[in-house]
């Protein structure tokens, strides 16, 4: 164990190596990104921090900041962007599917319309046509002039 003790650091001195809290770190330990040895019992004891913990720490911090660079991130950026672009194509095509189905209802409530306004038309001409009959007299209706209105 002195030996380990030698190459390890603690959660503070990493801590203020990186440039975050030691709350942090230990959210990361709990987590489980990384797993320390423990020097001494549980309530007085400390983690020891290999310089392993400590290289996947600064990764998770930079990427935290939103500055790491290299291999991994490129390609978490490009999967990010993939994913964003595959989500913009689906949001197109419902988009797409969306107006489709607005032109559909539009030309329905077009021809529903028409038919009103024709039916309206027709009810009105009918409704003369009624007023008309009631304005004629007996003498009009048996000399056959209801038949010519």
């Amino acid at each position: 164990m002195g030996a380990l003790a030698k190459q390890a650091i603690t959660v503070k001195r990493a801590g203020e190596t990186l440039g975050v809290s030691a709350k942090w770190i230990r959210k990361q330990i709990a987590e489980g990104l990384i797993t320390p040895t423990r020097q001494g019992k549980k309530q007085g004891g400390r983690f020891l921090l290999s310089d392993s913990e400590v290289e996947i720490l600064r990764l998770r911090a930079a990427e935290r900041r939103g500055s790491v660079a290299g291999p991994a991130s490129d390609a978490a950026t490009l999967a990010r962007v993939s994913r964003l672009e595959a989500d913009r194509a689906n949001l197109l095509a419902q988009v797409a599917w969306a107006r489709a189905i607005v032109q559909e209802q539009q030309k329905a409530l077009d021809a529903e319309r028409d038919r009103s306004e024709k039916l309206a038309t027709d009810l009105a001409a009918q409704h003369e046509r009624v007023e008309a009959l009631k304005a004629l007299s007996v003498l009009d209706r048996v000399l056959g002039r209801h038949k010519s209105v």
